[in-house]
């Protein structure tokens, strides 16, 4: 197969339409990242959760709040999506920024998932919900002993 040369008119048109997919791609990331926390806050704040992510559960653990978790996930995306952005024109950012949407994607069957399932699912042992200002496991196991009459 020979080799053909791209005209450079033809590549900057390449260009230009690579950063307008990854602009388009970075605005999904946004919205589903934002969804993303707003489900997680309702739950964290309603019905409780398990969070999966060990640094965000150690945020709310920690802070007994969930505004340091809300600030990490918005400047943790922020910081992506820029970097993603100011390379917009680079087959690495494309790259990554069709895995960052499917990612989300993913979660966001996860979480229709988990909404409809999880007035059926038992808590598990690291379920938290925030009550009044402070988090609390309310299906703690207690270490108390029953006396046998």
């Amino acid at each position: 197969m020979a080799y053909q040369a791209i005209h450079p008119f033809q590549k900057n048109i390449a260009l230009k339409q690579r950063a307008e997919r990854v602009t388009w791609l970075l605005g999904g990331v946004v919205l589903l990242s934002l969804a993303d926390l707003f489900l997680t806050l309702t739950y964290l704040t309603t019905v409780g959760m398990s969070e999966g992510n060990p640094i965000a559960h150690w945020l709310l653990e920690t802070t007994d709040s969930v505004w340091p978790l809300a600030v990490y996930k918005v400047f943790t995306v922020a910081v992506c999506v820029t970097l993603l952005y100011r390379n917009r024109d680079k087959r690495q950012s494309e790259l990554a920024s069709w895995c960052a949407v499917l990612i989300l994607v993913t979660l966001s069957i996860w979480w229709n998932q988990y909404s409809h399932y999880q007035p059926m699912l038992p808590y598990a042992e690291d379920h938290i919900v925030m009550v009044g200002d402070t988090f609390t496991q309310p299906f703690e196991k207690t270490s108390e002993v029953l006396a046998i009459q």
